[in-house]
């Protein structure tokens, strides 16, 4: 009888109908977070929410499975389940942890883990770059709805966290600093009116230089 089942399950899975995981199927999924405190100390306890977001843009269509963070720091690691919240592909999770510096992921169910970044306690959450693009602004469940109402992801990883850095996926634009040309030089460059006066001087000797031509002539004439 086992060989049978055996041979059943093989047969099904030859013609499609054993389903297979997402991640096996190389999907992946982009974790955003909620807005976080300015600051994080040691021991007390903070509930933050965040998104689950199949290529990076909308809900998984099926039963996710097992969200949360995962800390890994001094002692070791801690892993803090989520629980679902009413708005598709939203979580909430609780977590308190002691001083030190701590690596962030993210659980994300069938698909890979999602790295996050460093939170320091005390301080604050530091998000890692990520090269994995997020579109999360009118996308709607097959053009009938949008997925969210006036509670939504954030529009990209890093959006609304106060005191965190942007992620790389969009990397904030350095200010552009108005281009002004080089002040002229003075010295090398000569004004209108030293212009005119050298012009003049120039005119006043080749007038005199051909003055001093006849004159030259008729006096050898004379003499």
């Amino acid at each position: 009888m086992r060989r049978l089942g055996v041979v059943v399950v093989l047969v099904l899975a030859a013609v499609g109908l054993v389903p297979a995981a997402p991640a096996q199927a190389g999907g992946w999924a982009v974790t955003l977070l909620d807005p976080l405190p300015d600051r994080i100390e040691a021991g007390q306890a903070y509930t933050v929410g965040y998104w689950v977001l199949q290529h990076g843009s909308h809900p998984f269509d099926g039963e996710l499975g097992k969200t949360g963070l995962r800390l890994v720091g001094p002692g070791g690691e801690r892993e803090f389940v989520g629980s679902p919240l009413p708005e598709a592909a939203h979580y909430a999770v609780s977590f308190a942890v002691p001083a030190g510096t701590w690596q962030v992921s993210a659980l994300q169910g069938w698909f890979a883990p999602f790295e996050v970044g460093s939170l320091t306690v005390p301080g604050t959450l530091t998000l890692r770059p990520s090269d994995m693009a997020v579109d999360v602004g009118g996308h709607s469940d097959g053009g009938l709805a949008p997925h969210w109402g006036a509670v939504h992801p954030p529009s990209r990883v890093g959006d609304g966290q106060a005191g965190q850095v942007q992620s790389a996926l969009e990397p904030a634009a350095a200010p552009q600093r108005p281009v002004t040309a080089p002040a002229p030089d003075r010295a090398a460059t000569p004004q209108p009116r030293t212009a005119v006066a050298i012009g003049l001087l120039a005119a006043c000797g080749l007038l005199a230089l051909l003055a001093t031509g006849p004159a030259r002539r008729h006096l050898r004439r004379r003499t």
